[in-house]
């Protein structure tokens, strides 16, 4: 990388999403600062309950004492909720840009995160196959990295811990339930699995059951695998998650923690991949996540069950 991070393409705009974890937030605002991001707009879903009104305006004051950009605040009064926030405040922001880099409040990224991010998007704007970009390498050990040539893997999992993508894309991802159920039943290749043990459980929660809360990240999954889309991964971690205590998804930490890993980054220009998977990562990755024995029953009846529920009706 041979300019500071974010002087090529500080026009990409970061969409931040927060709400009322106050306490979260000056790292991550901390961490988007020393990445040099240029033009900063701000989605604040409204308060839930009458207990969120304090923590949402103590938010919503912090991004308005931001002294290093001029944040565009987007205040919502009544709460959309995880899934709508992050919808709504994206098709606004892609009606009138054609990228942009992604992050909520509990996603702490690295200096040189949104300098990857905006050289990404250039490097696959024109490659319909790869639906995003992530900052974040899950802490999977893998010697396929020892002799492969690049600095960058593409996975079939939808990654929304610090991420990217240009309007066309996400334009093309379908929020249609039913329309996603008679398109998995129609599939001759649909494998929810290579992108991961949880995500046949996952679609069946989410799209098949429609049971599963704050899950638009799933539903993006669920059109990648579809269409046989990719993301694109870094061999080296820039994203930290700071949320996993008190969040829609998590109530406590997994068993692994994610950290920068400084002494991993390129030196030099990002060697970005072709379009396509390396099986030995795949492998290893699959092997990190491997499921345990309940685990993995569920997922196999998720599969199942997103199978019949095509052929027969919900």
């Amino acid at each position: 990388m041979t300019e500071a991070p974010g002087q090529a393409d500080a026009q990409v705009p970061v969409a931040l999403f927060v709400h009322r974890r106050y306490e979260l937030l000056p790292r991550t605002l901390e961490c988007l600062r020393t990445s040099g991001i240029g033009k900063l707009y701000v989605f604040s879903d409204g308060p839930r309950h009458a207990a969120d009104e304090a923590g949402v305006a103590k938010v919503r004051d912090l991004i308005a004492s931001i002294d290093w950009t001029d944040p565009v605040l987007v205040a919502r009064r009544e709460n959309l909720g995880l899934s709508n926030s992050i919808r709504a405040g994206l098709d606004e922001l892609f009606a009138s840009h054609e990228a942009a880099v992604i992050v909520e409040d509990d996603i702490c990224v690295a200096p040189e995160f949104y300098d990857y991010a905006c050289r990404a998007l250039r490097r696959y704007r024109h490659e319909p196959r790869v639906a995003g970009i992530t900052g974040c390498r899950m802490p999977f050990r893998t010697t396929a990295f020892d002799t492969y040539p690049f600095d960058v893997f593409l996975s079939q999992r939808f990654s929304s811990w610090g991420w990217a993508t240009w309007r066309d894309r996400w334009q093309g991802f379908s929020f249609d339930l039913h329309a996603l159920r008679s398109e998995m039943a129609a599939a001759t290749d649909f494998r929810p699995a290579r992108a991961g043990y949880d995500v046949p459980g996952l679609i069946h929660d989410a799209v098949v059951a429609e049971r599963l809360d704050g899950a638009w990240d799933v539903v993006c999954n669920t059109n990648m695998l579809l269409r046989g889309q990719y993301f694109v991964n870094p061999c080296w971690n820039m994203v930290e998650n700071t949320g996993f205590e008190d969040g829609t998804h998590f109530t406590g930490p997994p068993p692994w923690r994610l950290e920068w890993e400084r002494d991993r980054r390129p030196v030099g220009e990002i060697r970005f991949a072709p379009v396509q998977e390396s099986e030995a990562i795949l492998r290893d990755y699959l092997r990190f996540s491997r499921p345990t024995r309940v685990q993995l029953v569920r997922g196999l009846a998720g599969a199942v069950k997103v199978r019949l529920t095509g052929l027969f009706g919900r």
